[in-house]
């Protein structure tokens, strides 16, 4: 008797999303071939970028197009791609409407729709400041700007977190500084950086290799702002603590919320967040649907690295279920950050849910390391090098055997 048709449905084509279908495609292309199941992968995008890459453009002034792909062509032939907007997520019904109005009925699900960022959530931050975390025209706009600054006053801080990249606001100080030391404008041009967190970076060892590399270039820090609004006419920005600093030009990392369809479809909480359970990547009270990456409400950084590892955990249990494995994948929380901190040096945020972020040195060869990953990145989305990545992270799933009456195993 044939094994009735498994639908498994991928919605985001970012890191996370990309790389989970095409490991369902490879895992299950046998069942796939014999029609047994289908992989879809639904993506409002035509192209996929490699987000990093957009500091570079905004400091360094790096050709946007290098950093994008068709997401097409980064797709495995036996992943069915749907290149269209979803329009709501049932996950009673188990079933995708798209925005022509094709339902898309699944068996199992991965949520990768990714984070938002929300300038328009703080007056007057969208049309008083630049940041590199809308997309590349942004970025473009930041490295305009800068090559006619001749003096004044910086401002570079966060806006609201939680955010893309925790480490990418203390990058921008480093590159920036960089820039105007290389052209010969430091001296007329003066830094701030302004956190809500009571130090440089919210993990304490890495803030202490940060903090005197801050100060050591001039770089003033202010902790604990929180901003409440900015006013784009007089160039101030104001907190709600009652500060204001007057800036000439200002680039803040603006406030992240979950994607529109999350929030639509009363999946997430208010800021559009999925609960996910921290290891095997279940969106609560669900056993056959998942969610990865900037999406999650889960307690680490939203990073590509930290998708693509909840993406191996997510596939893994989807086919452990799918061809009755028995086995139950557990994400242990592992994170890896690239640190830019200038002069052509760079360090890692490492840590995981049982080994808390350490103090790790910048040094140039971690610096070549993080340049020479985005050649590498387009690769890692295919599913065929992780044994590389395991042999760089080690372990970052737990695999647990599971009896034959739990109900993971269909």
């Amino acid at each position: 008797m044939a094994q009735p048709l498994q639908n498994i449905v991928v919605v985001g084509g970012g890191t996370g999303g990309t790389l989970a279908a095409n490991l369902l495609a490879k895992h299950l292309r046998k069942m796939i071939k014999n029609n047994e199941a289908k992989v879809f992968l639904v993506s409002s995008s035509k192209y996929h970028s490699f987000q990093p890459g957009l500091l570079e453009i905004a400091f360094e002034g790096k050709n946007p197009r290098k950093l994008v792909r068709e997401e097409r062509s980064l797709v495995s032939r036996n992943v069915s791609y749907i290149e269209e907007k979803v329009d709501k997520i049932d996950l009673h019904k188990q079933e995708i409407s798209l925005e022509t109005g094709r339902k898309l009925p699944y068996d199992y699900l991965i949520i990768a729709t990714g984070s938002v960022p929300n300038p328009e959530a703080i007056p007057g931050l969208s049309s008083g400041s630049l940041n590199f975390h809308t997309g590349p025209e942004q970025s473009l706009k930041i490295w305009n700007a800068i090559q006619q600054l001749e003096r004044g006053h910086v401002v570079v801080g966060i806006a609201g977190v939680p955010h893309k990249c925790p480490p990418s606001p203390n990058e921008a100080v480093f590159l920036l500084d960089d820039y105007l030391r290389k052209h010969g404008k430091r001296d007329g041009v003066d830094i701030t950086f302004l956190t809500p967190y009571p130090r440089p970076y919210p993990a304490e060892p890495m803030s202490k290799v940060v903090e005197p590399r801050f100060e050591k270039r001039g770089i003033k820090v202010v902790t604990f702002f929180n901003v409440e609004s900015v006013d784009p006419a007089k160039k101030e920005l104001y907190s709600l603590e009652g500060e204001t600093y007057g800036y000439d030009l200002l680039v803040m990392v603006p406030p992240h919320r979950g994607a529109d369809v999350i929030i639509k479809s009363g999946i997430g909480d208010q800021d559009g967040w999925i609960s996910t359970d921290k290891h095997t990547m279940k969106i609560t009270g669900y056993e056959n649907t998942y969610a990865i990456g900037d999406a999650t409400n889960i307690p680490v950084s939203k990073t590509g690295v930290t998708a693509h590892l909840e993406a191996i955990v997510a596939a893994n249990n989807i086919v452990s279920s799918v061809l009755k494995l028995g086995e139950l994948h557990k994400y242990t929380g592992r994170i890896n950050c690239p640190f830019e901190m200038g002069a052509g040096k760079a360090a890692f945020v490492v840590g995981s849910y049982e080994d808390p972020v350490h103090q790790i040195q910048p040094s140039r060869i971690r610096h070549l390391m993080k340049r020479g990953f985005e050649r590498f990145y387009w690769r890692t989305l295919s599913g065929h090098w992780d044994w590389l990545l395991v042999a760089y992270f080690g372990k970052t799933d737990i695999v647990e055997k599971q009896p034959s009456s739990d109900p993971t195993i269909h």
